[in-house]
C-alpha cells in the first residue's frame, strides 16, 4: 500500500464501527474479486496453449500417419504378378493343380498403387475360380515388405477314369458332382481313396457317365468290397453289358448292371472260399447270371476261344 493510502486508512479508523465494519467489508470484497479476475485470466492463458498444443499434435499424428501409410512396405511392386513374384505372393495347400498354372492364372491382375491393407483381393479370387478343381481360397495379406499369401482348398477326387489300368487318368469326378478333363491336372490326382473306372467310350456328353452313374458304381464297389471282405482295385465298364470288378484275390464278372446286380453281389461270399481249392487256375468268379454261380478257370481254352476282347483283358 502506498503511503496515500496508509493516511486514508487511518483516517478511516476515525470512522464509527458499524462503518468501520462496512468499509472492511467492502475491502475483502474487491480483494476476492480481483484474485478471481486474476485467476480467470491464468485460465483463459492455459486455455489457449492447451489449443495450441493439442492442434499442433494433431498436425504432427496427421503428417506421421501419412508418412508411415506412404512407406515402400505396404505397397507391392505393380508388376507382382506378371513377374510370378513368390517371395511377394505365396500360393499354398494346392496338390492336384500345379503351382505355376496357379501363377500364371493371376499374371493379367492389376496392381493399383494403394496399402496392403486396402488392396482387394476380389480379382486374385475370381480368377482362381475360373479352375474348376478350387473349391476354397482364403487370401491373406502382410505388410512390411507388403506380400499376400494364397491358400487354396481344392475339391475331393471321388472317381477316376482311366482307359485301362497303367495308363494316366483323363477325366475324374469330384465328392460334389464337378468333372474335370484338364490332362494337367491328372499327373497329381490322389489315388489312394479314389474309385478307380476303366472306361473306353468316356465323353462329358455321354449320359452313361453323369453323375447318378459314378454314384451306382460307388454302391456297386462298397457291396462287394462289404461281402468279399477285400479292397477293389478297379472296376472295368469299357464294355457296359460285360462289367468286371477287380479285388485283391481275382476278378468278378457281374455282366450287365441291371436291377439284380446288388443281388448278385451278395452271393460272393458264398463262392470266394473255394478259389482256394484252385490255386492260381481262377481267372475270374462269374455272378452275371441270376441265381447261377460258377468259377471261370485259366485251362478252359473252349470258353477261352468263345470269350469277346474285353473279357480277355
Amino acid at each position: 500500500m502506498t503511503e496515500n493510502e496508509n493516511q486514508e486508512f487511518d483516517k478511516e479508523k476515525l470512522y464509527p464501527p458499524e462503518i468501520q465494519d462496512a468499509y472492511d467489508t467492502g475491502r475483502k470484497n474487491l480483494r476476492h474479486k480481483q484474485k478471481e479476475r486474476m485467476i480467470r485470466k491464468k485460465r483463459k492463458e492455459k486455455k489457449k496453449l492447451k489449443s495450441l498444443f493439442r492442434f499442433l499434435l494433431l498436425v504432427f499424428l496427421v503428417y506421421s500417419c501419412y508418412k508411415f501409410f506412404h512407406l515402400r512396405g505396404w505397397y507391392l511392386p505393380s508388376d507382382v504378378f506378371s513377374n510370378k513374384d513368390k517371395n511377394r505372393i505365396e500360393i499354398i495347400n494346392n496338390k492336384i493343380v500345379p503351382t505355376e498354372m496357379l501363377y500364371d492364372s493371376l499374371k493379367n491382375i492389376n496392381v493399383l498403387h494403394m496399402p496392403i491393407f486396402m488392396f482387394r483381393v476380389q480379382p486374385i479370387k475370381k480368377e482362381l475360380f475360373k479352375i474348376p478343381v478350387i473349391d476354397r481360397i482364403y487370401v491373406r495379406r502382410y505388410g512390411f515388405p507388403a506380400r499376400i499369401k494364397i491358400i487354396v482348398r481344392e475339391r475331393t477326387p471321388l472317381a477316376i477314369v482311366k482307359k485301362d489300368i497303367n495308363s494316366k487318368p483323363f477325366a475324374f469326378y469330384t465328392t460334389d458332382g464337378v468333372l474335370v478333363t484338364n490332362g494337367n491336372y491328372m499327373n497329381n490326382v490322389p489315388t489312394d481313396n479314389t474309385i478307380k473306372i476303366l472306361g473306353s467310350d468316356f465323353s462329358p456328353n455321354n449320359p452313361n457317365w453323369d453323375m447318378d452313374k459314378i454314384l451306382e458304381l460307388k454302391k456297386i464297389i462298397e457291396d462287394v468290397e462289404t461281402y468279399s471282405n477285400e479292397k477293389v482295385e478297379y472296376i472295368d465298364v469299357r464294355n457296359q453289358n460285360d462289367v468286371y470288378v477287380k479285388i485283391e484275390s481275382t476278378s468278378i464278372r457281374l455282366g450287365l448292371l441291371d436291377s439284380t446286380v446288388f443281388e448278385r453281389i451278395k452271393r460272393i461270399y458264398t463262392i470266394l472260399p473255394q478259389i482256394n481249392e484252385y490255386n492260381n487256375q481262377i481267372r475270374y468268379i462269374d455272378l452275371s447270371w441270376d441265381k447261377v454261380n460258377y468259377l471261370k478257370l485259366q485251362q478252359d481254352k473252349k470258353q477261352k476261344n468263345d470269350e469277346k476282347p474285353s473279357d480277355k483283358e
